[in-house]
């Protein structure tokens, strides 16, 4: 007799590839019973499945559905487009995730960031994908990242030097687009064309909850990248000058005045 355990694991990959499996639709119209006898179900519980054969094909469309939705709202407008551009390469490519790969997270607000970091290389691969697709993706992800990150817990503020790292809010993201995707119209109707980049930009979380996004040079995308990553200010703002040929003495204004605009918007909370 099988453990408890084993059987629900048994339950869970037929489950699992009853949802997601690439030939699961034409197998549970075939052999339902050795579908799941192939996946470890057994006696009373494959009894139970084979009784009722609908019922994994209603949960497959049912799952994959919600999944569908979930992602057409983070990423509206770049299913608009693409769709529109490409004959349905949006949803085409959707459907062809959820049956060769599938979710891996367990939250369904993480699936349109696992489904965009796998169709970016097939976009960018492809000349009749527009090429600001992948950028305008991204952007909808972040986004979303943006709005949903956790609030900043409190903490006394610490007095900013040149040898502390940075405390920066939960919702900032820094991102480069080779195409000026921030820009476009919100309006899931529109097509306008985004001018072709780059673009620095750091992504944040306003006082009204909103994203918000604030453009920066190459310069100070040099210093803030490092800064998020925990290096100290006198060190990002050195590595930043020998990558840019300038020195900090030159740049000493323009670094003072970006770190008291980072303050000002709630980026910056303080030194750590």
């Amino acid at each position: 007799m099988i453990s408890r355990e084993t059987a629900i694991s048994a339950l869970e990959r037929v489950l699992a590839d009853a949802c997601f499996g690439e030939t699961a639709e034409a197998e549970l119209a075939g052999n339902l019973r050795a579908f799941v006898e192939a996946r470890g179900v057994v006696g009373e519980d494959a009894d139970a499945i084979v009784a009722a054969p609908p019922r994994l094909g209603v949960y497959r469309t049912l799952v994959q559905n919600g999944i569908k939705t979930v992602v057409g709202r983070v990423l509206p407008r770049t299913r608009a487009r693409l769709n529109a551009s490409s004959s349905g390469r949006f949803d085409a490519d959707l459907a062809r995730f959820l049956d060769a790969v599938g979710p891996r997270t367990h939250y369904l607000r993480d699936v349109p960031d696992e489904f965009v970091a796998w169709a970016l290389p097939r976009w960018r691969a492809d000349p009749a994908v527009p090429p600001h697709m992948a950028d305008l993706a991204v952007h909808e992800v972040v986004v979303f990242a943006v709005a949903s990150a956790p609030d900043d817990p409190p903490a006394a503020a610490s007095p900013v030097t040149l040898d502390r790292a940075l405390s920066f809010a939960q919702s900032a993201r820094l991102v480069r687009y080779a195409w000026r995707v921030h820009e476009l119209s919100g309006d899931v109707d529109a097509r306008d064309p985004p001018v072709e980049g780059p673009a620095y930009l750091l992504a944040y979380r306003d006082a009204n909850l909103s994203a918000s996004w604030l453009d920066l040079t190459p310069l100070e995308a040099s210093i803030v990248g490092p800064l998020m990553d925990g290096q100290a200010l006198g060190d990002a703002v050195q590595g930043a000058c020998r990558d840019h040929a300038t020195s900090p003495t030159a740049v000493a204004t323009d670094v003072a005045r970006l770190l008291a605009d980072l303050a000002s918007r709630g980026i910056v909370l303080g030194a750590r």
